[in-house]
């Protein structure tokens, strides 16, 4: 199975202009998500898919292959596919599956992204796939950035929302002003899910063709216009936490992660 890793990668981020530039650890963002991608069991080919000739500039500084694509596309979703076109437009040879890893998780884990790879490869009838892994703390499940998965008995999304799916209809867990700490058997059902997302090449023409789901809308999470049309979304699970970075202040946060994994000093 051929895989392409694409990172969408846009400059103008309305709460952190310049964000994939941003240095973590000394780094460039895009750079961390990058190396990963690329140390990833089962990934062929990494792309920076970027609308600024700044951040392509930085990528092939660092040796990575960039592909330019059009400043009005509505979403990462839209990049990737745009960059999957002008890579066989270009004569590369066709691909299995696409891998689209949001240009903000500098702590995207290689194994997490090796999961999801084998998750297509050994499910060739699934057409989009992406990854999960377990909350650390029930305090994360009413962070609205943390966004939560619940899965069926085949590992395939029933929904995600920002809010703490499931409820725990006996328990006063959820009120605002009483948050008792969870059993370890109740955090175990919580799902957080990744930046990270695999299609097949017609599943992705697919969905960009679709419109806008009305759940999509209401919560800001363009896999519901997956699950809305009906089209499966198999979840890999992983041990492993990746932040993404939406505002200066999580920088902080994802360095100390890739201190832990001892990445950065």
């Amino acid at each position: 199975m051929r895989t392409l890793a694409v990172l969408p990668s846009r400059f103008q981020a309305s709460r952190f202009p310049g964000k994939p530039l941003a240095l973590i650890a000394g780094k460039p963002m895009i750079q961390w998500v990058f190396e990963a991608a690329r140390r990833a069991e089962g990934v062929d080919r990494v792309v920076v898919a970027t609308d600024d000739d700044r951040i392509a500039s930085a990528v092939r500084g660092f040796g990575g292959e960039a592909v330019m694509t059009d400043p009005a596309l509505p979403s990462g979703t839209d990049r990737a596919a745009a960059a999957l076109a002008a890579l066989l437009a270009a004569g590369a040879d066709p691909f299995d599956c696409v891998l689209n890893i949001q240009g903000d998780e500098p702590a995207m884990h290689p194994d997490t992204v090796a999961a999801l790879v084998a998750l297509m490869r050994n499910q060739p009838d699934l057409p989009m796939g992406t990854a999960a892994c377990p909350f650390a703390h029930q305090d994360e499940l009413f962070n609205p950035n943390a966004v939560k998965v619940v899965v069926d008995d085949h590992r395939r999304a029933l929904y995600f929302s920002r809010s703490p799916i499931p409820y725990l209809r006996n328990s006063a867990i959820f009120e605002p002003d009483f948050r008792p700490w969870m059993t370890p058997g109740q955090l175990a059902h919580f799902r957080r899910h990744l930046g990270i997302y695999a299609y097949r090449p017609d599943a992705l023409r697919t969905f960009t063709n679709l419109p806008p789901h009305p759940l999509e809308q209401l919560e800001m999470l363009e896999q519901l216009r997956a699950l809305g049309a009906g089209i499966p979304i198999g979840v890999a699970d992983t041990p492993h936490l990746s932040l993404g970075v939406d505002v200066p202040a999580d920088v902080a946060a994802a360095e100390a992660l890739l201190r832990e994994r001892g990445l950065a000093r």
